[in-house]
């Protein structure tokens, strides 16, 4: 599983309502944008991608996405193990043949998997582009 967690601590009532909104809004179009990032070959880990709690009104949100190797598609991995039987139905369904399983066994005990961040650059296009929009909207 890999998650972002966001939240904040503000007294002043008004103030806290409106940044209410205005997380709630962030984690909405991160959770958007890391499911379109989000490399796809059965689907299970863009359906894994989920906000909790899912409604608005809260001033601590976690975006998970909860298959077991969500990081290791988000970081990739060390060189491992991993058998040819293993990899056969996605070699058919990824690459139109599943003999090539074995010589991507090998790559990956030599190499690892390659990373293919989908959360991070999420996080960060929301950060650095639509998080003022948000914020003036609201405000």
């Amino acid at each position: 599983m890999i998650s972002v967690s966001i939240e904040f601590d503000v007294k002043n009532k008004e103030v806290k309502e409106k940044l209410k909104k205005v997380l709630f809004r962030a984690m909405i179009d991160i959770q958007k944008i890391a499911k379109q990032k989000s490399p796809v070959d059965t689907g299970r880990l863009r359906n894994s991608i989920k906000l909790f709690p899912s409604s608005p009104g809260a001033i601590k949100y976690i975006l998970a996405a909860t298959v077991d190797y969500a990081g290791d598609v988000e970081y990739g991995t060390a060189p491992h193990f991993v058998s040819a039987k293993e990899l056969k139905d996605w070699a058919r369904r990824k690459l139109g043949d599943e003999n090539v399983a074995g010589a991507v066994a090998e790559k990956i005990r030599r190499l690892g998997t390659n990373a293919q961040p989908f959360m991070r650059p999420a996080l960060l296009q929301v950060k650095e582009g639509k998080l003022k929009n948000i914020f003036n909207q609201i405000f």
